[in-house]
């Protein structure tokens, strides 16, 4: 007889046996003291299998404790390895996912691959250097907005991410922001510093990124990623003054 415990994708066998018998944490089977009805409890978890195509695949396996606390905390560990190979591998035929919350997928989306899909910003400062004291444009090459979608068992995770730009311009400077435009070229860019000293500067352009999911019928928000492009060793120099004899 099979029953289903209280925790997600943990279930037990109760097997009527004169010898009795039970399971222990590594899955090898052990015969009891006494006789009498012995407990199964299982935890599901995945492995990557190469199909006969060459294909890899994430399939679902069960593996036995003897105690329904083991059984379940085994569960909760196997979680985030299950969603992070879904992420990278496409689930095998016939191959049912242990239960979690759309909530739980979104976050876990989110923070295993959400940093590689978000645009980052691509940076430049013309003519590609700057007299000190002259004021220069900063084109950040941001893009404010994105959407990406991920396939699910419970359906397709959609999320809507936004961000807001900041300006580290190297020298010391409080962090310049937030923007919510890329800036321009001169005359008319609108993100602009100028330098006193003369040197070279890492100017760097971060986004930091919130957004906002949806599965299903459930949705929420998400925060906590940034991305970021840097022009090294930006040249800012003396102006020359220039005598004809």
């Amino acid at each position: 007889m099979k029953a289903k415990q209280g925790d997600p994708g943990v279930t037990y066998d109760v097997a009527a046996s004169t010898e009795g018998e039970a399971v222990d944490t590594a899955g090898a089977r052990r015969r009891t003291s006494r006789g009498g009805p012995a407990q199964v409890f299982y935890a599901t978890f995945p492995t990557v299998e190469t199909q006969a195509d060459g294909q890899m695949c994430v399939r679902t396996r069960r593996r036995a404790y003897p105690n329904p606390v083991g059984a379940a905390a085994a569960t909760d560990a196997q979680n985030a390895l299950w969603r992070l190979a879904a992420a990278s591998f496409p689930l095998c035929a016939r191959t049912p996912v242990p239960e979690s919350t759309p909530a739980a997928q979104a976050a876990e989306f989110w923070r295993v691959v959400g940093e590689d899909l978000l645009p980052r910003p691509a940076p430049r400062i013309a003519p590609g250097y700057m007299l000190a004291g002259k004021l220069a444009y900063l084109e950040a090459g941001t893009v404010p907005f994105a959407t990406f979608e991920h396939p699910t068992p419970a359906g397709v995770l959609r999320i809507e991410a936004r961000a807001e730009g900041w300006v580290d311009w190297g020298d010391g400077s409080p962090l310049d922001g937030p923007y919510d435009h890329a800036g321009g070229p001169w005359p008319d860019g609108t993100i602009t510093h100028y330098w006193t000293d003369v040197g070279r500067y890492d100017v760097r352009v971060v986004q930091r990124w919130t957004g906002r999911w949806v599965l299903g019928t459930e949705s929420g928000e998400l925060a906590g990623l940034e991305t970021e492009g840097v022009i090294d060793d930006f040249a800012v120099e003396e102006l020359q003054a220039v005598i004809n004899r």
